[in-house]
């Protein structure tokens, strides 16, 4: 740990950013099964330090915000989408639907950080948002985890009218893996001749071969703890990979036609350049793009609201462009 700590000072992490890590030590010498072969041994090592972490340094989201559980029907059985309504919100609204991260193997929309930040950006964007709790690998492996996502979203739609949504102003977001399937939604749904409203991508997992990145090779020792990039692939999409269809967004041939987004970098972080480099190609092919790099912040530093101000940025930037796009007239394009 020790190590590790000097690495995040010396690569010029944000103040905060490095008391947060440092905070790291005592916690996870406490939770030897973030390290176990038993993945629900692990997931509840991992709630647990993520759990601890949000608690103490990110800030709790408005009281007020009104939450909601719904049982979302998919293809392959029910799962559970939080709706998070803003206080005042009169109908029909702009809708986000978000998806967490983890790997594609850990999280979960009930852990206290994604809670947080959902409150906090409902109520900041005057959206409702939709957290969706997709299926983890490798119990479940590509698409399953994606086809929960796309039915979530098919769900979101024909139920619009009975929540106060506007059909129209539907879109999408995620952190890391969420990134990747918030990304691989709006291509998905742009085929299907659905027209999203946006898409907020947080250090996405744009591309799943970014080891030879220079962002990659520079910062992979300040990545999540116990967290093997090929061990992670190879629980997501099995040793010999998917057998069809795109498994990153970066894999889609053609970007055109696919709703404004919002990318998040962060400097200090392994995936930046794959993030970035998604970025420049959805603002060549016509896309209507904002990208923003955080400086001084790792992989996962976006929530430590209570103790940095660039998080608190980093979370501003979202819910202001979320407001945007919920003020925006539905007759009004992208």
């Amino acid at each position: 740990m020790t190590d590790h700590l000097a690495f995040a000072r010396a690569a010029g992490c944000e103040p905060a950013v490095v008391d947060s890590f440092a905070s790291l030590g005592g916690v996870v010498a406490e939770l030897p099964d973030l390290q176990s072969p038993d993945w629900a041994r692990r997931r509840r090592a991992a709630r647990e330090l993520s759990d601890a972490l949000a608690t103490r340094f990110t800030l709790p989201g408005p009281t007020e915000c009104e939450v909601t559980e719904h049982r979302v029907p998919t293809r392959a059985g029910k799962i559970t989408v939080v709706h998070y309504r803003p206080p005042l919100a009169a109908g029909p609204r702009t809708a986000h639907l978000a998806f967490h991260g983890g790997g594609f193997v850990l999280g979960s929309v009930h852990e206290i950080v994604n809670e947080r930040i959902a409150r906090s950006r409902a109520v900041a964007g005057g959206v409702d948002i939709f957290d969706v709790d997709y299926r983890l690998a490798p119990e479940h492996p590509f698409p399953a985890g994606l086809h929960d996502c796309l039915d979530a979203l098919s769900w979101l739609v024909e139920s619009a009218t009975a929540l106060g949504i506007d059909p129209d102003r539907i879109g999408v977001g995620g952190v890391s893996a969420g990134g990747n399937l918030a990304g691989l939604v709006a291509v998905h749904a742009r085929d299907r001749g659905l027209r999203l409203d946006h898409q907020v991508l947080e250090v996405p997992g744009a591309s799943l071969s970014f080891e030879q990145d220079d962002s990659y090779r520079a910062y992979s020792a300040l990545g999540d703890f116990g967290a093997d990039v090929a061990d992670l692939h190879a629980a997501y999409l099995g040793v010999s990979g998917p057998a069809e269809g795109w498994a990153a967004p970066a894999e889609v041939p053609d970007l055109a036609g696919l709703p404004p987004a919002l990318v998040i970098t962060a400097e200090l972080d392994p995936l930046r350049d794959s993030g970035e480099a998604y970025a420049a190609r959805l603002a060549e092919a016509g896309v209507p793009v904002q990208t923003w790099r955080a400086p001084g912040q790792l992989h996962g530093s976006g929530a430590l609201t209570r103790t940095s101000a660039i998080a608190r940025e980093w979370q501003d930037r979202v819910g202001e462009f979320l407001r945007n796009r919920s003020r925006r007239s539905a007759s009004i394009p992208y």
